[in-house]
């Protein structure tokens, strides 16, 4: 039996799965490791609809939707929306396909709600003061820990 990622939408079962050769396509149309165009998807609706086409192809699939465009508007149509629920269809994609682990997908879900949450709130308070960062708060990758 082969490892898929099931999801029910519009009424229909869909299969998905990233298969090494899907994963070489992805490399070679963008140019980058396949994991990077993982990272990308949950921001980037072109690098999504190139994910979404592959994992809906491979031999074996009978998925109704093989077009990762169509499948992105189904998805669309049906409620999901927002980098949130993108990202984490990518992560569990990619975990799905032995390309991160469910822990990292975990990881990358939890990090990412945690990037939405924070650039929503910096909305909320206003622009930033000059010199771009808030006040009282040190950058995450100039912080000590």
């Amino acid at each position: 039996m082969k490892r898929v990622y099931n999801l029910r939408v519009g009424g229909q079962d869909y299969r998905l799965r990233l298969t090494l050769g899907g994963q070489k396509r992805l490399k070679e149309r963008f140019a980058e490791e396949t994991l990077q165009t993982v990272l990308s998807a949950a921001g980037d609706g072109e690098c999504m609809a190139a994910l979404l086409g592959e994992a809906l192809n491979w031999e074996g699939s009978g998925n109704p939707i093989t077009d990762g465009e169509a499948f992105y508007d189904l998805l669309v149509d049906c409620g999901y929306a927002g980098q949130e629920a993108f990202g984490g269809l990518a992560f569990d994609i990619a975990a799905c396909s032995g390309l991160i682990s469910e822990g990292q997908a975990r990881m990358l879900k939890k990090t990412l709600a945690e990037a939405v949450d924070r650039a929503f709130q910096q909305v909320e308070r206003g622009p930033l003061p000059q010199g771009g960062e808030p006040e009282g708060e040190a950058h995450p990758m100039t912080a000590a820990g």
